[in-house]
């Protein structure tokens, strides 16, 4: 395995460098101690001090530390110059720099054609800005015949004596928030080590397939300063929140208003991961942890999926605390500090993880403390995704992804004809109690507004038990159909299901068939714009049944076990993110006809006595309901759209259920 890598690398004297085992883990960087304690960490040389004890190992930084100061001992000499000229901005600046656009376009560019056999860089779509998005591909199975630097090596040749490998897919997104930039630099230095250091991941790689977005809010990451981010400890520079339509990108996967999601929907949808990472940084308390971080909630994933979700968190937790770093889950408080307790984030489909799960991938979103160094904060990134690549290619679980995966989504019966979660509440009367890092708080005058104002002091740091509410309870579900039908006039909709690998089947003529259909019957609009929309909540509907002209071009959507999640999440009107809710058919809440008074009030009583039935419910209700006895134009309305005069179009959600 690995033939020619003694060719490029002085392995002996590596592992003396560096300290033993096979992820450098055998050299301890510092002993554990009590929380609190003062401690340098003094082995990164562009890592700031650990004054908590909250950083730990990271195998590839240990040996991108080698490879700097041990010049012609940790690389033979052609590698240790390709080496050098592979250095990050991270590292020109000592820690205190994120690479911009053309530093990370031009670095990915590099590595690629130094190892053109193993890696390939790609534009998946341009951004709002007009720039491209690039991904680094890592093909990992093709290390296994690694020569000096991949030129010419063709990987393994295929054939019956060829053993078949399991083979775990993962999507590194960075720069989502071009302010959060750690896993830009993070994944650089990542990727380099796979690659000049590939002996040390022989255990990985050859199960590995690997996608990397290099900066995925292009158009963000270019518009730079220093100022945007008022409670961040830096960079010195970074990008801003906003796209070049000033859109958070996590809140687009589902409405897909800007080019940049278009672009990376497309690619997730395509290629089916079994796990991604997002990285983030936090916003809001203060605690001892560089590193949190959350995963796709259990309830909103396929059944059968947690199956493999367990083991592999549980894995990946174990492997974190080997390597010395304490972690929270991302810290979404009660009340105002962390000792009110935790609750565990709901990400729903406009959230990059929350969308994964809508296609059965696994999502982890990291989130490194704001406040932190911005070189702890990046080697906690770092130290993150190498523990959840070890741990996701591990032989318990490198077989489990796609095994699970074809039981549970590909192979699945469909769930026509059963009930399917939409809505979910946090359950506030069930919670776990877990070890927690945080600091004393308390309050004292502003000298802004001479109000109280909450602080932390940070040399009373204790560590305690804290509640933690983690489990969400169903709300709301839908009887799943066989299909939906979208009418052609909703054009922009059937391109975002197609968009997400749907299938949309043209109906080849105009017929009229019987479907069950929803009536809007009450909404709840916000009051102010989000994300370019004013997205409805509260929806409640009533259906029934009706005889529905539908025209050739209308499509059908058959529902399958592969596309229900998704589907159902986006038709359904009562969904949280659904088309209906981020104001796709808005068009059929505005009423297109009406009437004047003094000419329907004699239509009315003479439809009144033609109706003896609809006349005793109109005085039934005047009798039962005093304000509407009160107002004259409240009663004229109702006996309006309980004729034939009241188009039955208004308020009908255009999407039909074919059961």
């Amino acid at each position: 395995m690995f033939k020619g890598m003694i060719n490029r690398v002085c392995l002996g004297l590596v592992l003396l460098y560096l300290g033993g085992d096979l992820f450098g883990q055998a050299k301890k960087l510092k002993q554990p101690q009590e929380p609190g304690k003062m401690l340098v960490t003094g082995e990164y040389e562009f890592i700031a001090k650990d004054e908590f004890g909250t950083l730990g190992l990271s195998g590839a930084m240990m040996r991108a530390e080698g490879a700097r100061k041990a010049q012609g001992k940790a690389l033979s000499p052609q590698m240790q110059k390709s080496y050098d000229s592979l250095l990050t901005p991270f590292e020109k600046s000592k820690g205190l720099g994120t690479a911009n656009y053309f530093e990370c376009v031009a670095w990915y560019k590099q590595l690629a054609a130094t190892f053109p056999a193993y890696c390939s860089l790609q534009s998946i779509g341009l951004g709002d800005v007009g720039k491209d998005i690039y991904v680094l591909k890592l093909n990992g199975p093709a290390t296994e015949t690694m020569d000096r630097f991949g030129n010419g090596d063709l990987g393994i040749e295929a054939g019956s004596k060829v053993e078949v490998k399991p083979i775990v897919k993962v999507l590194i997104n960075n720069n989502i928030h071009p302010g959060e930039p750690e896993g830009t630099d993070a994944c650089m230095i990542l990727l380099r080590d796979m690659l000049f250091f590939g002996q040390y991941w022989q255990q990985v790689l050859p199960y590995l397939q690997l996608h990397v977005i290099c900066q995925y809010n292009v158009d963000g990451t270019l518009t730079r300063s220093g100022t945007s981010r008022a409670n961040q400890n830096g960079p010195v520079e970074y990008g801003f929140r906003g796209n070049a339509q000033n859109l958070d990108l996590n809140r687009d996967f589902i409405k897909l208003d800007s080019r940049n999601a278009k672009s990376l929907v497309g690619l997730m949808a395509m290629e089916q991961y079994d796990l991604f990472i997002d990285n983030h940084t936090s916003n809001g308390a203060d605690y001892q942890y560089v590193l949190t971080y959350f995963h796709t909630r259990p309830e909103k994933l396929q059944p059968g999926l947690t199956d493999v979700l367990i083991p592999f968190e549980k894995s990946l937790k174990e492997r974190l605390t080997a390597n010395q770093w304490p972690t929270a889950p991302y810290v979404e408080t009660i009340k105002t500090v962390p000792d009110s307790g935790l609750f565990a984030f709901w990400e729903g489909g406009r959230y990059a993880t929350g969308f994964a799960a809508l296609h059965h991938t696994l999502g982890y979103t990291v989130e490194t403390h704001m406040l932190k160094p911005f070189s702890q904060r990046m080697l906690g990134t770092l130290a993150f995704m190498e523990q959840f690549l070890i741990a996701a290619t591990a032989p318990s679980l490198r077989n489990e992804f796609s095994t699970v995966r074809r039981k549970n989504v590909d192979f699945a019966p469909k769930p026509i004809g059963k009930w399917m979660p939409i809505q979910f509440q946090l359950d506030q009367t069930k919670f776990t109690e877990i070890d927690f890092l945080g600091f004393e708080s308390g309050y004292r005058p502003s000298e802004i507004s001479g109000a109280d104002r909450l602080v932390y002091d940070r040399t009373r740091p204790w560590s305690k038990k804290v509640k933690y509410y983690d489990q969400y309870r169903c709300t709301d579900s839908i009887l799943v159909p066989s299909a939906y039908i979208v009418p052609f006039a909703y054009g922009d909709v059937i391109q975002k299901l197609k968009l997400n690998k749907v299938v949309c089947k043209p109906i080849p003529f105009d017929t009229v068939t019987m479907l069950r259909v929803s009536y809007i019957n009450e909404f709840k609009t916000v009051n102010h714009p989000y994300e370019k929309h004013y997205m409805h909540h509260g929806v409640k509907t009533r259906d029934t049944v009706l005889a529905v002209q539908l025209r050739a071009g209308d499509v059908v959507v058959p529902i399958t076990s592969v596309n229900a999640k998704f589907v159902v999440s986006v038709l359904e009107p009562r969904a949280a993110d659904s088309y209906f809710a981020w104001n796709a058919f808005d068009g059929v809440l505005m009423q297109k006809e009406g009437y004047s008074d003094y000419v329907f009030e004699d239509l009315a009583a003479d439809w009144l006595k033609a109706h003896p039935e609809k006349r005793a419910e109109f005085l039934r209700k005047k009798a039962n309901d005093s304000e509407f006895a009160k107002d004259s134009w409240g009663q004229l309305n109702w006996v309006y759209k309980q004729s034939a005069h009241y188009e039955k179009t208004h308020n009908l959600y255009p999407v039909y259920r074919l059961d």
